[in-house]
Protein backbone atom coordinates (compact mmCIF):
# COMPACT_ATOMS: atom_id res chain seq x y z
CA UNK A 1 0.00 0.00 0.00
CA UNK A 2 1.43 3.41 -0.60
CA UNK A 3 1.52 5.81 1.28
CA UNK A 4 -0.38 9.13 1.89
CA UNK A 5 0.99 11.99 0.46
CA UNK A 6 0.52 13.66 3.71
CA UNK A 7 3.61 10.98 5.16
CA UNK A 8 6.33 11.46 2.11
CA UNK A 9 9.18 13.98 2.02
CA UNK A 10 7.99 17.01 1.01
CA UNK A 11 11.36 17.53 -1.01
CA UNK A 12 10.55 14.39 -3.31
CA UNK A 13 8.10 16.08 -5.11
CA UNK A 14 10.03 19.64 -4.87
CA UNK A 15 12.53 18.23 -6.87
CA UNK A 16 10.25 16.57 -9.50
CA UNK A 17 8.63 20.07 -9.79
CA UNK A 18 12.26 22.11 -10.44
CA UNK A 19 13.41 19.26 -12.67
CA UNK A 20 10.44 19.20 -14.65
CA UNK A 21 10.26 22.51 -15.33
CA UNK A 22 13.47 22.98 -15.90
CA UNK A 23 13.58 20.21 -18.67
CA UNK A 24 10.45 22.22 -19.78
CA UNK A 25 12.37 25.66 -20.32
CA UNK A 26 15.74 23.66 -21.78
CA UNK A 27 13.69 22.33 -24.32
CA UNK A 28 11.38 25.11 -24.83
CA UNK A 29 14.76 27.28 -25.23
CA UNK A 30 16.41 24.90 -27.47
CA UNK A 31 13.55 24.48 -29.74
CA UNK A 32 13.09 28.65 -29.82
CA UNK A 33 16.72 28.61 -30.89
CA UNK A 34 16.90 25.73 -33.15
CA UNK A 35 13.83 27.14 -35.54
CA UNK A 36 14.62 30.51 -34.87
CA UNK A 37 11.12 31.67 -33.93
CA UNK A 38 9.39 30.59 -37.13
CA UNK A 39 8.42 27.22 -36.68
CA UNK A 40 5.71 25.61 -34.29
CA UNK A 41 6.12 24.26 -30.93
CA UNK A 42 4.08 23.47 -28.15
CA UNK A 43 4.48 25.78 -24.70
CA UNK A 44 5.31 23.51 -22.62
CA UNK A 45 6.54 25.06 -19.80
CA UNK A 46 2.88 26.46 -19.13
CA UNK A 47 1.67 22.64 -19.61
CA UNK A 48 4.43 22.12 -16.63
CA UNK A 49 2.97 25.05 -14.94
CA UNK A 50 -0.47 23.86 -15.22
CA UNK A 51 0.17 20.46 -14.12
CA UNK A 52 1.61 21.41 -11.37
CA UNK A 53 -0.66 23.56 -10.37
CA UNK A 54 -3.23 21.14 -9.91
CA UNK A 55 -1.07 18.72 -7.99
CA UNK A 56 0.80 21.32 -5.76
CA UNK A 57 -0.81 24.81 -6.27
CA UNK A 58 1.44 26.16 -3.29
CA UNK A 59 4.59 25.62 -5.49
CA UNK A 60 3.19 28.44 -7.99
CA UNK A 61 3.59 31.59 -6.23
CA UNK A 62 3.76 34.55 -8.62
CA UNK A 63 6.89 34.89 -7.84
CA UNK A 64 7.95 31.33 -8.94
CA UNK A 65 5.95 32.36 -11.87
CA UNK A 66 7.96 35.25 -12.66
CA UNK A 67 11.33 33.43 -12.12
CA UNK A 68 9.85 30.92 -14.34
CA UNK A 69 8.84 33.50 -17.07
CA UNK A 70 12.10 35.01 -16.92
CA UNK A 71 14.05 32.22 -17.68
CA UNK A 72 12.08 31.74 -20.22
CA UNK A 73 12.93 35.04 -22.11
CA UNK A 74 15.87 34.39 -22.08
CA UNK A 75 16.12 30.71 -22.67
CA UNK A 76 13.87 32.07 -25.81
CA UNK A 77 16.05 35.29 -26.58
CA UNK A 78 12.92 36.85 -25.96
CA UNK A 79 12.38 40.62 -24.61
CA UNK A 80 12.40 40.13 -20.53
CA UNK A 81 9.75 40.63 -18.92
CA UNK A 82 6.95 39.10 -21.51
CA UNK A 83 6.34 35.28 -20.32
CA UNK A 84 6.84 36.29 -16.71
CA UNK A 85 3.85 38.96 -17.08
CA UNK A 86 1.88 36.16 -19.48
CA UNK A 87 2.18 33.68 -17.07
CA UNK A 88 1.07 35.98 -13.62
CA UNK A 89 -1.95 37.40 -15.25
CA UNK A 90 -3.12 34.27 -16.93
CA UNK A 91 -2.76 32.19 -13.85
CA UNK A 92 -4.52 35.27 -11.79
CA UNK A 93 -7.70 35.64 -14.06
CA UNK A 94 -8.12 31.45 -15.48
CA UNK A 95 -6.91 29.79 -12.82
CA UNK A 96 -9.66 28.12 -10.25
CA UNK A 97 -7.76 26.14 -7.90
CA UNK A 98 -10.97 25.30 -5.62
CA UNK A 99 -11.84 23.35 -9.15
CA UNK A 100 -9.22 21.44 -9.48
CA UNK A 101 -9.13 18.29 -7.02
CA UNK A 102 -6.62 15.73 -7.55
CA UNK A 103 -8.97 13.33 -9.44
CA UNK A 104 -10.45 15.50 -11.71
CA UNK A 105 -12.29 15.07 -15.00
CA UNK A 106 -9.99 15.70 -18.37
CA UNK A 107 -13.12 17.79 -19.57
CA UNK A 108 -13.12 20.68 -17.56
CA UNK A 109 -9.74 20.22 -16.83
CA UNK A 110 -8.90 20.64 -20.82
CA UNK A 111 -10.87 23.90 -20.80
CA UNK A 112 -9.43 25.59 -17.67
CA UNK A 113 -5.96 24.91 -19.61
CA UNK A 114 -7.75 26.06 -23.13
CA UNK A 115 -8.84 29.38 -21.01
CA UNK A 116 -5.54 29.71 -19.23
CA UNK A 117 -3.62 28.93 -22.63
CA UNK A 118 -5.66 31.55 -24.40
CA UNK A 119 -5.06 34.22 -21.81
CA UNK A 120 -0.98 33.59 -21.24
CA UNK A 121 -0.42 33.44 -25.29
CA UNK A 122 -2.10 37.05 -25.82
CA UNK A 123 -0.64 38.10 -22.72
CA UNK A 124 2.86 37.33 -24.21
CA UNK A 125 1.28 39.00 -27.68
CA UNK A 126 0.35 42.11 -26.05
CA UNK A 127 3.41 42.34 -24.14
CA UNK A 128 5.74 41.22 -27.19
CA UNK A 129 3.86 43.80 -29.17
CA UNK A 130 4.68 46.49 -26.42
CA UNK A 131 8.25 45.57 -26.51
CA UNK A 132 9.01 45.62 -30.29
CA UNK A 133 6.82 48.74 -30.75
CA UNK A 134 4.73 47.45 -33.38
CA UNK A 135 2.21 44.12 -33.30
CA UNK A 136 3.60 40.95 -33.51
CA UNK A 137 2.57 39.17 -35.74
CA UNK A 138 -0.50 36.69 -35.00
CA UNK A 139 0.10 33.44 -37.32
CA UNK A 140 2.91 31.19 -35.30
CA UNK A 141 1.00 32.25 -31.42
CA UNK A 142 -2.27 30.93 -32.90
CA UNK A 143 -0.63 27.94 -34.38
CA UNK A 144 1.38 27.78 -31.20
CA UNK A 145 -1.76 27.53 -29.29
CA UNK A 146 -3.75 25.44 -30.41
CA UNK A 147 -0.48 22.59 -30.55
CA UNK A 148 -0.46 23.03 -26.95
CA UNK A 149 -3.93 23.10 -26.39
CA UNK A 150 -4.02 19.94 -28.35
CA UNK A 151 -1.69 18.34 -26.59
CA UNK A 152 -2.16 19.21 -23.08
CA UNK A 153 -4.46 16.12 -22.61
CA UNK A 154 -1.70 13.72 -23.37
CA UNK A 155 1.11 15.49 -20.84
CA UNK A 156 -1.64 15.42 -18.37
CA UNK A 157 -2.21 11.56 -19.00
CA UNK A 158 1.56 10.97 -18.93
CA UNK A 159 1.63 12.81 -15.49
CA UNK A 160 -1.42 11.48 -13.86
CA UNK A 161 -0.14 7.39 -14.84
CA UNK A 162 3.69 8.30 -13.42
CA UNK A 163 1.51 9.27 -10.42
CA UNK A 164 -0.73 6.45 -10.06
CA UNK A 165 2.52 4.04 -10.46
CA UNK A 166 5.15 6.20 -8.01
CA UNK A 167 5.01 7.83 -5.34
CA UNK A 168 7.54 10.06 -6.39
CA UNK A 169 5.10 13.13 -7.10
Amino acid sequence: MRPSMDRQPPWLALTGFVLSLLAALALQGAMARLLGGAGLFPNLVLIALFIWSIRRPWYLAPPVLLLVGLIQDLFTGGPLGVWALAYIVAFAVARDREADGAGADVGPLLVRFAALAAIAQLGAWAAGSAAIGAPAPLGGLIGETILTIVLFPAFAWAFARRRERSSFI
